[in-house]
């Protein structure tokens, strides 16, 4: 269980200049959950793709489990804006404006958002 926070740390740390957003508890002491995302901040250009990373970890039994998180836009009215593939997190730039994408645990209710600016 502390690895996967090292390993949380460390990617945030590698990704500093990106960004990293870690939301929830990533030990399994209170039986929280957590979903990491980088970057937190994407600019695209019109017509480009862009595939962010994604981690949900969560508490199974008192053991830590892994997998992808489920991906969403944050308003229906961001989809004028991109394309998102909800099982990948691919965001495909449809036309200038901004969006909010939403990276969900598919096993708690930890999220985690990514802005995405197109251009």
């Amino acid at each position: 269980m502390q690895r996967v926070l090292a390993a949380a740390l460390l990617l945030c740390a590698v990704s500093a200049v990106t960004g990293c957003i870690i939301v929830g508890d990533p030990t399994c002491s209170g039986g929280g959950a957590a979903v990491v995302v980088t970057p937190g901040v994407v600019v695209v250009a019109v017509g480009e793709s862009f595939t962010p990373n994604g981690s949900d970890s969560w508490c199974d039994g008192g053991h830590q489990s892994h997998g992808s998180p489920y991906w969403s836009l944050s308003q229906p009215g961001d989809t004028m804006f991109v394309k998102l593939d909800a099982t990948t997190g691919r965001i495909t730039a449809r036309r200038t404006g901004l969006a909010t994408v939403v990276a969900s645990s598919r096993h708690s209710s930890a999220t985690s958002e990514i802005q995405v600016t197109i251009r």
